[in-house]
């Protein structure tokens, strides 16, 4: 908020509706469609909406056209695959009546490669799409207590998004390596090396993060924005990063510097080993991990771009 408040010369207000992973997936499909609608029938005047959220944003649109009510309206964290089906087709209407509306200014993608693929998918909002890096809290919002149980070395793992999770299950099994997966849909069956955590948020995952010797971000090779967060969450924490090599977290690291980037399954096996045998090059990668997310993905930073944007 203080770097958007700097950048435009205004300020701004909040309206707050819990989405996290750990609220029930009713609550959350009931408040993207209840909690815009509350907003605008309960605020009488608005400047601008910049939407963090983008269902929020995209229903805030859809309901402004249904109101005849005008004014600027910013998407954030903008992510879309076509779906199927008669509830498919009526999402991707529904997307298309937000995005198409000519409140919605800008739609904001965290990967540059977004930009052109949602541009070939939405030629009408072409000019809407636009690359700003993510951006987050400098300071961990959960208290960090790294007294994890066990002394044995483990890889540590957490996201649902597009994760390739069987390359890095096999990795860790090739390796002897033990891994840790805060992902409640996986399974471990099969696989000597390997816990799931079912129920792993806030400050257990921060706690699982902490311990850890290195964080993995393993994703599958489509062209879905995905895997951002888990590597900043971690370099702020000052931990090497091994991730695939995907064009949603190039423009996030330095490869070799602040993170090891791998293509198969014996890339992930060889730096599964090298930060685990060398605690020395895992602390030097952390460092400079940490260093480069200060200097250039706190959410002050993403604020004051996202104020000179608009």
């Amino acid at each position: 908020m203080a770097g958007l408040e700097e950048a435009s010369g205004s300020r701004w207000q909040t309206r707050f509706a819990d989405g996290r992973a750990d609220v029930s997936r009713l609550v959350r499909l009931a408040r993207y469609f209840l909690f815009p609608l509350w907003f605008l029938l309960s605020t009488s005047k608005i400047d601008h909406v910049v939407a963090w959220q983008q269902f929020y944003g995209i229903m805030t649109s859809v309901y402004s056209r249904i109101l005849h009510r005008s004014f600027p309206i910013t998407i954030m964290t903008f992510i879309h695959k076509p779906k199927k089906g008669l509830l498919g087709k009526f999402f991707n209407k529904l997307v298309l009546l937000g995005i198409e509306n000519p409140n919605v200014r800008h739609i904001i993608v965290f990967s540059p490669d977004e930009v052109a693929s949602y541009s070939r998918l939405f030629p009408a909002a072409a000019d809407k799409f636009i690359f700003l890096p993510l951006g987050i809290h400098e300071k961990e919002l959960y208290t960090n207590n790294s007294d994890i149980e066990g002394t044995k070395p483990y890889l540590f793992s957490a996201g649902r998004s597009n994760r390739n999770y069987d390359i890095l299950k096999h990795a860790a099994e090739e390796t002897h390596t033990h891994l840790r997966i805060a992902c409640p849909e996986e399974k471990a069956t099969g696989f000597r090396f390997t816990e799931i955590l079912t129920d792993c948020f806030d400050n257990d995952m921060n706690r699982q993060l902490h311990g850890a010797f290195a964080i993995a971000v393993p994703l599958h090779d489509r062209p879905i924005s995905s895997g951002q967060l888990a590597v900043l969450q971690a370099m702020r924490a000052g931990k090497p990063v091994i991730v695939s090599r995907h064009a949603s977290l190039m423009p996030y690291i330095i490869e070799g510097k602040t993170a090891i980037v791998c293509s198969d399954q014996n890339q992930w096996e060889k730096a599964i080993i090298t930060l685990r045998d060398n605690p020395h090059l895992a602390r030097r990668i952390g460092m400079a991990a940490q260093e480069h997310f200060l200097s250039n993905f706190t959410l002050r930073r993403l604020g004051h771009e996202l104020g000179m944007l608009i």
